[in-house]
């Protein structure tokens, strides 16, 4: 019934934000939930097969060394139709070794069925195949074989790599079939190789793209133009949604092998009649859990409570457990942020929070199989691998290299009615003289030997008869004895809203927000029994560097460019006349390199291309 409850929150609450695409899963899944026993008696079966979503991830190129990038695009598809679609928001991304062990976790946020991040391999980790997992809080619900898999290799050069020579009549570790599939070997535990079922290769949906250069050879730090022009089947122009990577061709497979698969390999089916275990984030990330007091681990139930972001923007939400003294908040921030969750009630003491784990803890059979690497390749490796360390040691030095900003996140009461800032008045000594003698409809009140906080109401012109909600840095406090006591020279800011803030089933008589000048609460000593942790959200997008040489000040720079990967870009469209371009410039080495296009219709129509240039 929680679970049933917080999806009727969200449609109750935010039914204007919700469109179609929720609407269907809530229709196709939890309308399935509350009648399941009629659907089950109906169909004679007491398994019912629920809405799917199949991931696709594309990497930059599949060969890399320790310490290097690995960009990547996720698409998300309906399962059942192989079509893009927009419903979870959330993807959860793993490197897992030989053993199954996360290498890297990170969670990749999705906006129109595609999101984009970057990972850094690890400098410590063995030469060898490693396994890109990918999957959202919805696909847990279904067996891990549902989840996408992908190999890459990787090399450390601090390791002698004459075991990873491919032997005299072996074959490489990715081979293509036939019969228009192409397909990623993946082993199980006992060696036996197990593929996927493509989604890619279907000649009926396949989309051509055709790759134009204006020459098949360029200089070092020369523009290079690329215009790609998508046509389906009948060579009509298309629209589609592509990425576009440009790198070493010693470190891509130029041949497509890999391209919109996923395993597969059994028929995913969950029980409708006892409810998902997990939701699918809709919005963003869920932060979920239990409040329980410590020593017995009963369950709070039916407990308000709220969970703050720590910052000089006032981001909570606010809630309630249920009869299991489960908690669910929508988290849309990304990075690395300071969480406090908390009751709302100051008498509630001896608690404890815990919050469940968003990576999956379930594990397939499924391993890579042994990485051996051409011998007609190792000088080619070996130039890859120099040109990664040169390239390292001037990283620091280049220009341009930016984190896009995170998004603009407003205080959760909007716009205040005063805002105070405190460096526009004389220094006063206490917290209590700045509430006294600057901040408007704000007073004091000393009962029964503790100060209260108390507001007049905008339009009564009467004090509120309820406390309000006072935060520092965000986070509510109520032992105001504490509030009064911080020194007015860490106070940056003062909001106060004071009319009756409603939020969800919240009624506040008024907001006092304290903004200090580190914004980091540490102004402010906690009891043990408050919940305080760094939370990591969705990763923050990274840009790529790409350099403009294209003025004489930045060809002539002496600053070595020996990129790998020369260019990157996840998020290109072909317009409704096939055609898109992009424009990069090369590096100061002589290679080949080879272009790979990939992308998808909204049809569900995919297509793959690759072609080469050299660099003299």
């Amino acid at each position: 019934m929680h679970n049933q409850k917080y999806i009727f929150d969200i449609v109750t609450y935010r039914m204007s934000a919700l469109n179609i695409r929720v609407l269907i899963l809530f229709i196709l899944v939890y309308s399935q939930q509350l009648f399941s026993q009629q659907v089950i008696n109906k169909a004679g079966d007491s398994d019912i097969r629920n809405f799917k979503e199949e991931l696709f991830v594309r990497t930059d190129r599949d060969i890399y060394i320790t310490g290097e990038p690995v960009w990547l695009k996720v698409y998300e598809l309906n399962g059942l139709i192989h079509t893009p679609c927009d419903i979870s928001k959330v993807v959860y991304l793993e490197l897992l070794d030989k053993n199954n062990f996360p290498i890297k976790q990170l969670k990749v946020k999705t906006d129109n069925s595609t999101g984009s991040s970057v990972f850094i391999i690890p400098e410590n980790i063995s030469s060898g195949n490693y396994i890109i997992r990918a999957y959202t809080s919805w696909m847990q619900n279904f067996s891990t074989d549902q989840f996408f898999y992908k190999n890459i290799s990787v090399i450390n050069p601090f390791e002698n790599i004459d075991h990873l020579k491919l032997p005299g009549d072996s074959k490489d570790s990715v081979k293509s079939v036939s019969d228009g599939l192409s397909q990623s070997i993946i082993s199980d535990e006992d060696g036996n190789q197990l593929t996927g079922n493509s989604v890619f290769k279907d000649n009926n949906k396949e989309v051509k793209y055709s790759i134009t250069l204006e020459k098949p050879e360029y200089s070092s730090r020369e523009k290079v133009k690329i215009e790609i022009f998508a046509t389906d089947k009948a060579d009509n122009p298309v629209e589609t949604d592509l990425s576009v990577s440009v790198a070493k061709s010693a470190v891509v497979n130029s041949t497509g092998l890999t391209s919109f698969y996923s395993l597969n390999l059994k028929n995913g089916i969950i029980r409708l009649d006892d409810g998902p275990e997990h939701l699918a984030e809709l919005e963003g990330h869920l932060i979920n859990g239990y409040l329980r007091l410590k020593g017995t681990d009963e369950p709070l139930t039916k407990t308000d409570l709220s969970l703050s972001f720590v910052g000089k923007t006032a981001r909570c939400r606010f809630g309630k457990t249920d009869d299991k003294g489960a908690f669910n908040f929508v988290a849309k921030e990304s990075g690395l942020n300071e969480i406090v969750i908390q009751p709302l009630s100051p008498d509630i003491t001896g608690y404890y929070v815990e919050l469940n784990q968003p990576f999956s803890n379930m594990f397939s059979k499924f391993k890579p199989v042994a990485f051996y690497l051409d011998s007609g390749k190792i000088n080619e490796i070996n130039n890859v691998i120099v040109s990664m360390q040169i390239d390292n040691i001037y990283e620091p030095y280049r220009q341009n290299i930016t984190d896009e900003s995170k998004p603009d996140i407003p205080d959760f009461y909007g716009k205040p009615e005063n805002s105070i800032k405190i460096d526009d008045y004389i220094e006063l000594t206490s917290l209590r003289e700045v509430v006294k003698e600057i901040i408007p409809n704000v007073y004091t009140l000393k009962q029964n030997g503790k100060y209260d906080f108390k507001l007049i109401n905008k339009f009564r012109y009467q004090p509120f008869e309820n406390k309000p909600l006072i935060l520092i840095d965000g986070v509510p406090v109520y032992d105001f004895e504490k509030v009064m006591s911080i020194n007015s020279k860490e106070i940056e800011r003062a909001d106060i809203i004071n009319t009756r803030y409603f939020f969800s089933e919240n009624i506040f008589d008024g907001i006092v927000s304290f903004i200090t000048r580190k914004g980091n609460l540490s102004v402010m000593e906690f009891d043990n029994s408050i919940f305080r942790q760094v939370f990591e959200g969705c990763q923050v997008q990274s840009k790529f560097y790409s350099p403009d040489y294209s003025t004489g000040i930045m060809k002539d720079n002496r600053i070595p460019d020996f990129r790998n990967t020369l260019f990157w870009k996840p998020d290109l469209h072909t317009g409704k006349n096939g055609k898109a371009e992009v424009v990069f410039f090369t590096s100061d080495e002589s290679s080949v390199y080879t272009i790979v296009v990939e992308g998808i219709t909204s049809e569900g129509k995919t297509g793959f291309s690759c072609a080469s240039f050299k660099v003299k």
